[in-house]
């Protein structure tokens, strides 16, 4: 608890307008002033993206969450692994607690970073376990349990999740994943406003906006 506690009192709180006085995060955590922090999410060693939101009741462990990304309420990232090939799973034996400690030795079981990509779109109370990289574009269903990787712009729901199917056609994929939008300047995002205001994306639509070099 003690990493949390600069951030109850962090000037971020009050400069970062949409950072809310009810969140908190770990001493090693990073976010944009661009980014999105409800009441009572909780960000242990997590790096969010700008212009992304975590909603309320969150609770992320060793996570990098990519630009233009939404997370829904009560969303659990990182939960945290047990090692499976000792006699005991549980870590009175291998790591410092609060019942008993005489027991202890530290042993190499180093915690999995989990990735979410770009324009990604989390439902609420969705499941993310420690190590899993979510590509971008890609939609996890309310509820979801997610245990494998999840490919950009694949939507997978269920426990455990599986795609169903992907948002847009392979081929309109691969040259978004080529465009990157999601890194451009806010100025060029300005620009090119009119891109965001299609109703389908089609390849036509991206050499309208984005024609390739000859």
């Amino acid at each position: 608890m003690k990493s949390y506690l600069k951030s109850f009192i962090s000037p971020k709180k009050i400069f970062y307008k949409n950072i809310s006085f009810l969140a908190y995060w770990s001493n090693d955590s990073t976010f944009s002033k661009h980014s999105e922090i409800r009441r009572f999410a909780k960000l242990k060693s997590c790096k969010i993206g700008k212009y992304s939101r975590v909603n309320p009741n969150s609770k992320f462990s060793n996570v990098t969450v990519g630009n233009f990304t939404a997370i829904g309420r009560d969303t659990t990232i990182g939960l945290g692994k047990h090692p499976l090939n000792y006699v005991s799973t549980q870590n009175i034996f291998y790591k410092k607690n609060n019942m008993n400690n005489q027991w202890v030795k530290n042993i190499d079981f180093p915690a999995e970073r989990t990735y979410i990509g770009n324009d990604v779109w989390i439902g609420v109370e969705a499941m993310i376990l420690d190590g899993v990289v979510i590509g971008d574009g890609a939609v996890i269903g309310a509820r979801s349990v997610v245990t494998k990787d999840i490919p950009p712009y694949a939507i997978a729901v269920g426990s455990p999740a599986k795609v169903i199917k992907y948002r847009l056609e392979k081929e309109v994929i691969e040259r978004l994943l080529e465009i990157k939008w999601w890194d451009f300047t806010d100025e060029k995002i300005s620009e090119k406003v009119e891109f965001f205001r299609e109703k389908e994306v089609t390849i036509d639509v991206l050499n309208k906006y984005f024609p390739k070099e000859k």
